[in-house]
């Protein structure tokens, strides 16, 4: 995103956190697609999608006030739905009483758990095969789900380094994985959605 793109999405958000609905729903339209289809990745249901994303962007107005202090909305709705995400399959997992360490492989059949944990060992496989620098910063990201500052303090690196580090690593995963597009569609799910 271009230093333009960016101030027309603060200022955009700047309207949001004002209590401009017109303002919003545009926010609401360009990020519904990303937002719905990181969703979908993980639930593998329309309508379950749908409920998380309805709750995304229910949060955001209600949390609208916040708004002008985020520093990257992307980031931003990335962590709200991954925690939403997680949220909604926790819910799942006490109503149905089952207990498992990765709600998103016990929603699937047994032939796709296989599938899945294969895809996942390529994608730790490509991992190990970064520079230092980009394999600690996209484990802390990616894997540990620590924030950009978290990890620029950890590191003692700046958070543009980090996300620099990031884009690198994701350009290396994805030649890595050339080859294997239903591995990459994988990555998508542990990476940013936008």
């Amino acid at each position: 995103m271009d230093n333009t793109e960016l101030n027309s999405e603060r200022e955009l958000l700047a309207q949001v956190a004002a209590g401009d609905e017109a303002a919003f729903r545009t926010v609401v339209r360009f990020y519904h697609p990303r937002v719905f289809s990181h969703a979908l990745a993980f639930t593998k249901s329309y309508p379950e999608a749908e409920e998380i994303t309805q709750d995304i962007f229910l949060k955001v107005w209600q949390q609208r006030d916040k708004l002008p202090a985020i520093e990257s909305f992307r980031n931003f709705l990335y962590i709200s739905g991954r925690n939403q995400i997680i949220s909604s399959m926790r819910k799942q997992v006490m109503q149905t009483g089952q207990t498992t360490e990765d709600p998103l492989e016990e929603n699937l059949l047994p032939d796709q758990q296989y599938q899945y944990k294969e895809m996942y060992h390529l994608i730790l496989k490509a991992i190990e095969q970064l520079p230092p620098q980009q394999k600690a910063v996209f484990t802390l990201s990616r894997l540990e789900h620590l924030s950009h500052e978290q990890i620029a303090e950890k590191l003692n690196i700046s958070k543009h380094a980090v996300n620099w580090h990031i884009v690198q690593a994701l350009g290396n995963l994805r030649n890595y994985l050339a080859n294997y597009p239903e591995v990459l569609i994988l990555l998508i799910t542990i990476a940013p959605m936008y």
